[in-house]
């Protein structure tokens, strides 16, 4: 157990995206993923393109960075996190079989606390990015779309291993999406599913609004 929060906790560091657990107390051991969609997996000049794609992003997180920390730099920072992130296809993994049983307005209201919950959390711990050197390590196709593949190495704990963080991408429209992401193969998805589906096992579909809910208007409470 201690062994993968410490794998969660890396993930919310380097990603300066996340949090491993949004609702629960502790975060949970995630499942192996799924085999996915049956789509074509993308050409070699694809995956050049979405690998492109994320480090571009991934520099202009980091130099947004390094600006003054002002309300300014808060829009911007969210701002590139909904460029690269693609939260309703997030949010419809995350519920699995779930999504299927919700109204349109409902999957509106999920997807849009969940885009709340994770830019705050961005917010958070993006200052945590700076400690970490990453080189981007090369693509692989997969059924989705294509995973680019990144090692992030502290550059003050020089002793620690590098942490492997890959990002599942697919087309949305002409833009590439990030729809997961893999920290020392820990998928991001799986572990949101594997918290609301227990949430709303134990307190319903209403029980899961009012938890997401709450962990938005409790400001100063760490997630």
């Amino acid at each position: 157990m201690f062994v993968y929060e410490e794998s969660m906790a890396r993930l919310l560091i380097l990603s300066g995206l996340f949090a491993g657990s949004l609702l629960l107390a502790r975060p949970v051991i995630a499942e192996a993923p799924g085999a996915g969609s049956s789509e074509p997996a993308v050409t070699q000049a694809e995956a050049a393109k979405a690998e492109q794609f994320i480090r571009t992003k991934h520099n202009k997180v980091r130099h947004v960075l390094r600006k003054p920390d002002t309300p300014q730099r808060a829009i911007e920072l969210t701002d590139l996190l909904g460029e690269f992130l693609d939260y309703d296809r997030l949010a419809k993994l995350s519920l699995d079989t779930e999504w299927d049983k919700r109204t349109p307005r409902e999957r509106q209201r999920f997807v849009n606390l969940l885009r709340q919950l994770v830019e705050r959390q961005y917010q958070r711990n993006m200052e945590s990015t700076l400690e970490y050197k990453v080189s981007w390590v090369g693509t692989e196709p997969i059924d989705q779309g294509v995973k680019v593949k990144s090692s992030a190495r502290s550059t003050t704990k020089k002793r620690q291993p590098p942490i492997a963080i890959d990002y599942s991408m697919a087309l949305a429209g002409k833009e590439w999406k990030v729809f997961d992401i893999f920290t020392d193969e820990v998928s991001l998805v799986v572990n949101y599913k594997r918290q609301f589906r227990r949430v709303i096992k134990d307190e319903g579909w209403n029980g899961l609004i009012e938890r997401m809910e709450k962990k938005l208007k409790a400001e100063d409470d760490v997630l």
